[in-house]
């Protein structure tokens, strides 16, 4: 008789992104990368697409991959993301879901380089969609990257605080989904709905008034997270019997904060993380 270890995952790393969305590695790349790491388990949790998985090499054994993505919504006309993990990605839902961004995104690019031009910033949209990946899913830092490239700014950063982050003087606002109907699309597509660093909310508060509808749980360790908010996002999911996971958040390398390696989450999380990848596997086998 084959005896399976419950807890054979060990090194994970659950929030990555690639150049399919506002990453700086191909989705093919970032899986070598993973296998080179020695990861057990990855998610490639790109802004409201899943195009990197139709872009998987064929083989990645023994590397492991929970199927994400990371969806944005609002709550009190705050940013809220949120990591949907192990959705049937041909649910019809979700892929309106999906477009609807897609297009949102585009819509959000054209005024937003209009808005630059009457600022005497001059943009085109052909430059920020070269840049902006396969299926051309545009996000304010590809805006902010043309901005470098054209010398109007010298970061990402810079652009971010001069012209296009929030309440700044060429911010557009991108259309979407209230957290509740994030999380009914993410259910509706069999997934789980993860809270993506909770401690990035405008206001703390805000998580008591997050769980409740329907969030399954939270990412507890993210690299902007200070050790006593692991600490208390490890109280909450405990206390809610909610999943609980981690991530880097990578993007690229030039994010310093966020580097592609194996993350330091505590032994509950991948405890936690075991329980959520055995819960998708036999998900995955009813469907």
């Amino acid at each position: 008789m084959i005896v399976k270890e419950i807890n054979s995952i060990k090194r994970i790393n659950l929030h990555l992104h690639t150049n399919v969305s506002d990453g700086a590695l191909s989705p093919a790349r970032l899986i070598k990368r993973s296998q080179e790491i020695g990861l057990d388990l990855i998610s490639i949790t790109d802004h409201d697409t899943a195009d990197a998985y139709a872009k998987l090499p064929a083989t990645i054994f023994p590397l492991k991959i929970l199927p994400g993505m990371e969806v944005s919504s609002q709550h009190h006309g705050s940013d809220v993301h949120i990591l949907a993990y192990g959705c049937d990605f041909s649910n019809l839902r979700l892929h309106d879901m999906m477009e609807m961004y897609l297009i949102g995104r585009r819509e959000r690019a054209i005024k937003m380089i209009a808005i630059l031009a009457d600022m005497g910033i001059n943009l085109s949209l052909e430059e920020v969609v070269a840049i902006a990946g396969s299926r051309e899913l545009i996000v304010r830092p590809h805006v902010a990257q043309i901005l470098v490239n054209k010398g109007y700014c010298q970061t990402k950063n810079e652009a971010f605080d001069k012209y296009i982050g929030n309440n700044k003087p060429a911010f557009v606002p991108k259309p979407e989904l209230s957290v509740s109907d994030a999380i009914s699309v993410i259910h509706d597509a069999g997934g789980w709905a993860v809270l993506a660093h909770p401690g990035k909310l405008v206001k703390p508060s805000y998580l008591e008034e997050l769980i409740p509808l329907g969030v399954d749980g939270l990412e507890v360790w993210h690299p902007d997270h200070y050790q006593w908010e692991i600490e208390n996002y490890i109280n909450i999911a405990q206390k809610n019997g909610l999943y609980m996971t981690g991530g880097s958040d990578f993007h690229g390398e030039q994010d310093k904060h966020n580097l592609f390696d194996v993350i330091p989450v505590p032994t509950v999380v991948i405890e936690s993380v075991n329980r959520l990848w055995q819960d998708y596997l036999c998900r995955v086998k009813s469907r």
